[in-house]
């Protein structure tokens, strides 16, 4: 007896073994790499330490995904790994005591998780960072009500500060680690653009111990100006100007005014009344008679226009005499 197989001939049997095996092939899922790959993060502190450290807090997060592990610390070293998703991440460790106060921290570093290569992270630890509290105290600054912005800066960081009006506290809180910074302030107005600055500002060197909580009140740097003054009226012009004519050239003189803010004397002459009158003593003359001379190498004017003025103890000069008009001979 026959059956259905007998049928059908070899080939086409093959034929539809083989396309049976490509649609499984094609249909079973692809072979994915490993999403996970183990992390090894080590850390080592030298010398003794004041307090007694029981465990290192080690946290990778990557926006909202954050994984968190605890680690005893023996003999001042520690060592964890964990089987972590590729990628990037963010690494933070601290340092705890048996109290759960943090004393030592590494800057929070951005790491590379990879396939297939060796993923270890060697820590550097720092002293903890501290709370530093800082004060902007205006109580006797000119412009207390203005000030509604500060630029705080810590070295090379710096940071802003806005209040809404000029009732509110002027202050903030930062975390900084431990050192020396070199410090300043910068006050502004309404933004932060160089014509609503206030003052530049005076750098000076801060300490910040570790781990503590510490505040610094700043009050702006200022200088009293101590401004006085006088009045002083014009002095009245010189009378009895007298121009004559004399071998050298002229002589002006003349009479000086009643008072004792004369220190001397500025005398003008004018060439032209199309000319404006030349100032023929830069410095006060102090004495009441003034020889002009003429330019030998050229012929003197027909006329020239003389007058005469005081100058007092400020350096201003006081009324012009009436001209007096020198006519050449």
């Amino acid at each position: 007896m026959r059956t259905w197989m007998d049928t059908i001939p070899v080939t086409s049997v093959f034929l539809m073994l083989l396309t049976c095996v490509l649609t499984l092939s094609a249909c079973s899922p692809p072979s994915f790499l490993p999403k996970e790959t183990p992390l090894t993060v080590v850390g080592t502190l030298g010398g003794p330490l004041q307090t007694e450290l029981v465990e290192a807090r080690i946290v990778l997060s990557r926006g909202k995904h954050v994984v968190e592990l605890v680690v005893p610390l023996q003999q001042n070293e520690f060592k964890a790994t964990v089987s972590m998703p590729i990628g990037q991440w963010e690494l933070t460790v601290l340092l705890l005591d048996a109290e759960g106060i943090v004393h030592f921290q590494n800057t929070p570093q951005t790491i590379q998780i990879a396939i297939d290569q060796p993923n270890v992270v060697d820590l550097v630890l720092r002293p903890a960072d501290s709370e530093v509290h800082v004060s902007i105290d205006l109580e006797h600054y000119i412009f207390r009500e203005e000030a509604l912005r500060a630029r705080i800066y810590f070295s090379d960081e710096m940071y802003e500060v806005i209040r809404a009006n000029g009732q509110e506290p002027f202050e903030t809180t930062l975390f900084l680690a431990p050192g020396s910074y070199e410090f300043k302030i910068e006050l502004f107005t309404e933004s932060f653009r160089v014509g609503d600055r206030l003052g530049l500002g005076a750098w000076e060197i801060v300490q910040i111990p570790a781990n503590e909580q510490i505040s610094i009140v700043w009050n702006p740097v200022t200088e009293v100006v101590e401004i006085s003054g006088r009045i002083e009226t014009l002095l009245p012009a010189p009378t009895n100007v007298v121009c004559e004519t004399v071998e050298q050239g002229v002589r002006i003189s003349w009479d000086p005014p009643h008072s004792e803010e004369v220190v001397g004397y500025f005398i003008y002459a004018q060439t032209s009344p199309l000319e404006r009158f030349e100032l023929l003593s830069p410095v006060p003359w102090e004495l009441t008679s003034f020889l002009y001379t003429h330019d030998p190498e050229n012929e003197p004017p027909t006329d020239i226009r003389f007058a005469v003025a005081a100058v007092g103890k400020s350096g201003y000069a006081g009324y012009y005499s009436p001209a007096q008009i020198w006519l050449r001979p």
